[in-house]
């Protein structure tokens, strides 16, 4: 579900930037960026969960940490950085998030 929410907010983009202007794509991420924050937040929370175990590795929670520091800030309140910018920095974000989820999956 996750991915798929992903996955539907960067197609918005990018069919944004092939048919529409700057300003549809800024409306398209900014639409969309609260869906993926969210998904990245589960993931997220879902990974602390499992790294409490102590099973997983103390380089990936760091990197995890530091991905989901990275866009917290983001996330809340995105009038930081632009929109593409913004979806650009979660998409990096969820993607380390997800591989950290994994490996604590596997390690369980």
């Amino acid at each position: 579900m996750r991915a798929l929410l992903f996955a539907a907010a960067a197609g918005l983009v990018l069919s944004g930037c092939t048919t529409t202007g700057t300003s549809t794509i800024d409306t398209a991420v900014q639409q969309n960026l609260p869906k993926v924050c969210s998904a990245l937040e589960v993931s997220h929370v879902a990974f602390v969960a499992v790294a409490s175990t102590g099973k997983i590795k103390d380089k990936t929670i760091a990197k995890e940490a530091a991905a989901y520091a990275g866009v917290e800030t983001i996330c809340a309140d995105p009038s930081h950085t632009t929109a593409v910018g913004a979806a650009i920095m979660v998409a990096q974000a969820y993607s380390v998030v997800s591989l950290a989820l994994k490996e604590a999956k596997n390690a369980e």
